[in-house]
């Protein structure tokens, strides 16, 4: 019926919101909208605050605590549930947030809770205002008109921004689906869609312009270059080279191929 907004302070737990894993470790912030089927299942010792919001009125709030774990069927409280946030024009709101200011997220949540142990007029409205202020640095991030994607543009920039500050490293796709926060199946999913290929070809693209960018740029033997850009050795360096880009990595330093074949065929 509510909004549900957790802080994952200690452990780690898997969200699944309508049928879609969604991995919360440490630091983490989630957001749950009404209306949305959920399960969590929590490893280790955790430590979750969490705080149930209504950022509407609706003067027949009270009769609105209907659930019970294990309810899928809301239809007759229809006229009860909050509207979604994403349910309104330029708004775009994940499960899994990445707000530009986390650490105000997660004191909001924590005050809100402390205040709401008392019981008088003062600690209500304070509340209230809280919830408002933090409901203000949600659509700060996922708000702005225009901001059709704002899961799939966090996701792009966080994704591009770890491949190519790791391109040495021998990634798997699990290694880069718990950096970006989600299940190894949710995130080949949303690479895809964001991509428009695999998480593994997309690194291979990165790696050969940045071998593009060394060889045009520097002196470095192709063995150096190999190294830095993630290939096991300069035999695949040249091999991955001339499958993608059409020609070998030394035929593109020294400029002695066809211009026609220069551009990457990815």
């Amino acid at each position: 019926m509510d909004y549900l907004f957790l802080y994952m302070e200690k452990g780690r737990y898997v969200l699944t919101v309508e049928g879609t894993d969604y991995e919360l470790n440490e630091g983490g912030l989630a957001l749950i909208q009404p209306g949305q089927l959920f399960t969590t299942r929590g490893f280790g010792d955790c430590v979750v605050p969490n705080a149930h919001l209504d950022f509407f009125y609706n003067p027949e709030r009270e009769q609105s605590f209907v659930t019970t774990p294990g309810q899928t069927n809301l239809d007759p409280y229809r006229s009860l549930l909050q509207p979604q946030l994403n349910a309104f024009p330029g708004v775009r709101l994940p499960v899994i947030l990445q707000p530009k200011l986390p650490h105000a997220c997660k004191e909001t949540l924590l005050q809100m809770i402390e205040h709401f142990k008392h019981n008088d007029i003062y600690h209500a409205l304070t509340v209230q205002t809280l919830a408002a202020n933090l409901l203000l640095l949600l659509l700060d991030d996922g708000g702005s008109a225009g901001s059709f994607d704002f899961e799939g543009q966090q996701f792009a920039r966080k994704m591009n921004a770890f491949l190519s500050y790791s391109l040495s490293a021998p990634l798997s796709v699990e290694e880069m689906a718990k950096h970006a926060g989600y299940s190894e199946s949710h995130f080949t999913t949303l690479f895809a869609q964001h991509f428009g290929t695999t998480p593994h070809q997309h690194l291979l693209h990165l790696r050969l312009q940045k071998a593009k960018e060394l060889l045009t740029a520097t002196t470095l033997k192709l063995a150096q270059i190999a190294d830095y850009c993630g290939f096991a050795n300069e035999s695949h360096l040249s091999k991955s080279f001339k499958q993608r880009v059409g020609v070998t990595p030394r035929a593109f330093r020294t400029g002695t191929y066809s211009h026609s074949l220069a551009g990457d065929s990815d």
